[in-house]
């Protein structure tokens, strides 16, 4: 074999068994420095961040009472646009991966944790924590790769249908979190065979339940509470979740 294709065929060919243990030891170092390093300096900033977070949806929420007035509109939609970004990216995802577990605090601990997110907590934390991270960008292991409907890699098969892939990706983008809702369902997996039709009703019931209690929320509750401004608060939260 080449050396191309030996390094293909197994990635860490080039290394000895004293530079894997060697890499091992700094990387446990690493942890070690991380786990020791945590502390009330920690928990005070997610809690900060957390309150921050809940402080700046309410007062846009508040301001978008006003949307009929387009400065209350924008002010609204940028709050709440970030409000949500923030709650996604910074909270829910990190809280979801167990990373601030180590306080037992059930009020931040991974298995309380709902997001304000289309997917749920549960069905989110099998494909991204127990999926695609013990497989990261192993191909035929890790569905996030390309999520199935784009090619990613250049191992990956491809097909005419891939032509339009950067149309695909842009509509996957503006409805994204209502994509990984049906991704998480894990369609393919029953098409094949391996899931039982009363899991995938299960899941679907689950998905469904979550999406109804959020567009309740967004497309419905909070536009009536605006009275007047009912149509301007919806668009702003069409807007901010497009966001």
């Amino acid at each position: 074999m080449t050396a191309l294709q030996r390094t293909k065929a197994n990635p860490i060919a080039h290394l000895s068994a004293d530079d894997i243990e060697c890499l091992g030891s700094e990387l446990d170092a690493i942890r070690e420095q991380v786990i020791a390093s945590r502390g009330a300096r920690d928990a005070a900033y997610i809690r900060t961040v957390i309150d921050a977070q809940r402080r700046l949806e309410l007062g846009s929420r508040a301001v978008l009472l006003f949307s009929l007035f387009p400065p209350a509109w924008l002010i609204g939609t940028i709050g709440l646009s970030i409000s949500k970004i923030v709650e996604n990216m910074e909270i829910g995802h990190n809280v979801m991966h167990g990373q601030w577990d180590w306080m037992r605090d059930n009020k931040i601990h991974s298995t309380t944790w709902e997001w304000d997110h289309a997917s749920s907590s549960a069905m989110w934390k099998h494909s991204h924590n127990e999926v695609h991270h013990t497989y990261t960008n192993v191909l035929g292991r890790d569905h996030d790769l390309g999520y199935g409907i784009m090619r990613v890699a250049e191992d990956q098969h491809w097909h005419p249908f891939l032509v339009i892939q950067p149309l695909t990706n842009l509509i996957v983008a503006c409805i994204f979190e209502y994509s990984i809702a049906i991704y998480d369902l894990e369609v393919p997996r029953y098409l094949k065979g391996r899931m039982e039709t009363a899991e995938l009703l299960s899941r679907a019931r689950t998905v469904f339940s979550k999406i109804r209690r959020q567009a309740t929320r967004d497309y419905v509750l909070h536009p009536l509470l605006s009275g007047p401004s009912a149509l301007t608060t919806l668009t702003a939260n069409l807007t901010a979740n497009l966001v």
